[in-house]
């Protein structure tokens, strides 16, 4: 019966946001947990007459993992790809390349089959397009960043020609993919800038919904301390276990969502409307020059953002009167 749910999702992902075409070749890549939802994105792709091959990976061990060799070699010469994945392979020299031969690329990470059916994908997706859009082009035009939050957060950081994406759900060419569910806009802090404290307390990726916040302190963009409890103890394992680069403040993003709900799924979480969220790690993908092994988000529920002199989300509201 689920499969029959996800359909109508399935077919507006492959239709309307990646807009698949009569003859193109598609590859839909999926690992052992996410077969199901891959499935249903072949068949939409299939019922158009596209050309579809189905690869199912290993699992990879974290996000910003790239994929195996002849998955990355796939990408590339596909027309659309398709990642239905537990682990994010967006930012990966792999789909960069991707986005370099061309190749549409959808990001399906950690998406359930609940999650396609119900929650952040039932957004209208138009009215949500011009949102995160107009938000895009605030935080773009933006030199400075201030973000607090009553759980103890406080940094600052300069995000001077940095450039904000809509990840509206549709495929901007300009991007070279787009993300399932949809509803956030993401820019990377400018290098070296950050400074101050961030309590991640909702979810973090490779770790999942949080018992206890994790409290990161930050020395000009690199995370110099980890407290907390044992979530702390586990992201600080991931750290010592990667690359130093895997410390850089990497992302700093606004959930412009308002039907995404908080699971502890990170996939939909970041999207929720008025949420922020951090990750650490890589940041090529966003225009940064940081090359990392992993990029991983953390979520915060009620922050404060202010932009230069605006505040553009108001402890966990976003202030939509903006984007008109």
């Amino acid at each position: 019966m689920l499969d029959l749910e996800m359909a109508s999702a399935a077919r507006g992902i492959v239709e309307d946001c990646l807009n698949v075409q009569e003859g193109e070749e598609v590859l839909v890549i999926a690992d052992p947990r996410k077969v199901e939802v891959a499935r249903s994105i072949a068949t939409a792709a299939n019922a158009i007459d596209a050309e579809v091959v189905t690869a199912v990976m290993p699992l990879l061990e974290s996000h910003g993992n790239e994929p195996l060799d002849m998955v990355a070699d796939a990408m590339e010469t596909a027309d659309v790809a398709f990642t239905c994945t537990t682990h994010a392979i967006t930012h990966t020299r792999a789909r960069l390349r991707a986005a370099e031969a061309g190749t549409r690329t959808g990001i399906l990470r950690s998406v359930t089959e609940d999650m396609m059916v119900e929650g952040a994908m039932t957004v209208d997706f138009e009215t949500l397009r011009r949102r995160t859009e107009a938000l895009a082009d605030i935080i773009t035009e933006a030199d400075h960043a201030h973000v607090t939050s009553d759980k103890g957060t406080d940094v600052e950081f300069s995000i001077e020609g940095c450039q904000s994406f809509s990840l509206d759900g549709y495929f901007h060419e300009e991007y070279g993919f787009a993300t399932l569910p949809p509803g956030e806009a993401p820019t990377h802090p400018k290098e070296g800038t950050a400074n101050g404290t961030i309590v991640i307390d909702v979810s973090m990726d490779n770790i999942g919904q949080l018992e206890e916040p994790i409290e990161l302190t930050l020395e000009d963009g690199f995370v110099v301390d980890v407290d907390g409890g044992a979530d702390a103890e586990e992201l600080e394992a991931i750290f010592e276990a990667n690359d130093a680069n895997g410390r850089n403040l990497a992302e700093f993003a606004i959930g412009t969502n308002p039907k995404a709900k908080l699971i502890g799924n990170l996939a939909e979480d970041k999207k929720r409307a008025g949420t922020i969220h951090f990750a650490v790690g890589d940041n090529e993908s966003l225009g940064g020059s940081t090359k990392s092994d992993i990029h991983l988000d953390g979520v915060i529920r009620t922050p404060t953002v202010r932009l230069d002199d605006t505040v553009v989300v108001d402890d966990g509201r976003l202030r939509t009167e903006l984007l008109e």
